[in-house]
């Protein structure tokens, strides 16, 4: 069915929640439906953690930083997917429970430490609460994913699939300045990336990485899984965090991309 328009609402309905889920807590997956051929993945886009794993045994402060959550990549997702008529299916949920950029056998899908800061709820994960967390988080979030590609594949429009992050000026456990104002991650499958990184050169004034900070050879794997293995055009997009701080820098970055992204989606 064709969905006209944009609207948010959970994926995960009450009944169904998990465990570590209580009834009135927020489902694990923001969705905005959108007709464009356009899927917006948020992997890092939000910090919340559900009271039955007690703030992670971290102080409150420590989630609204960097390791938290990627800083302003859903308000630019948000507005990108406004700006494009475009689906964006979000994260709630902090990494630092399980990360979804990461597959489940990695140990940093689970970070023991994070930039320098002990995570106690991870230190010693048995096989059961690692399921517990797939159950609740990862595979709501993977299966929101694949449920939009199936969609508009099902409407005869295969997407594009970009996945929004952002990324922090330096690194405060090694201090190295970062320069780069965005960085485009690919790997195997170089096209879109490729063509993004030529539309954001010919921008004023911006520094673009080229698989930097990250290698998209190594890492990436949500836009390996959702856009690689399924042969559809795919980038993973990492914006500097001090850029889209706060709202004027959110709008800013959310027209570029949209500039950007328009003829590859047409």
């Amino acid at each position: 069915m064709l969905i006209l328009g944009l609207m948010t609402q959970d994926v995960a309905l009450k009944k169904s929640k998990p465990a570590l889920l209580a009834e009135d807590e927020p489902g694990p997956v923001e969705l905005i439906v959108g007709d464009a051929s356009l899927v917006i993945t948020g992997d890092h886009a939000g910090n919340l953690v559900p009271r039955a794993l007690g703030n992670l045994g971290i102080p409150a402060g420590e989630l609204g930083r960097h390791i938290g959550w990627d800083i302003g990549a859903a308000a630019v997702a948000r507005l990108l997917a406004a700006e494009l008529n475009a689906t964006a299916v979000l994260a709630r949920y902090s990494r630092l429970i399980i990360d979804p950029n990461r597959p489940l056998g990695d140990p940093d899908c689970f970070p023991a430490v994070s930039d320098g800061t002990p995570i106690p709820a991870n230190a010693a994960l048995s096989a059961e609460d690692i399921a517990a967390r797939a159950d609740a988080f990862y595979w709501p979030y993977h299966r929101a994913v694949d449920h939009q590609i199936a969609r508009l594949r099902a409407a005869g429009k295969p997407p594009v699939v970009l996945c929004m992050h952002s990324f922090t000026p330096a690194l405060s456990a090694r201090e190295q300045a970062r320069p780069w104002h965005i960085g485009v991650m690919f790997s195997y499958d170089d096209q879109l990336g490729r063509a993004l990184i030529k539309g954001l050169q010919a921008e004023p004034g911006l520094v673009v990485g080229e698989n930097e900070p990250y290698s998209g050879f190594i890492h990436g794997y949500a836009q390996k899984l959702h856009g690689l293995a399924q042969v559809l055009p795919h980038a993973q997009i990492e914006v500097r965090q001090d850029l889209i701080g706060d709202d004027a820098g959110q709008a800013k970055w959310a027209k570029i991309l949209a500039r950007v992204l328009a003829p590859e989606i047409e």
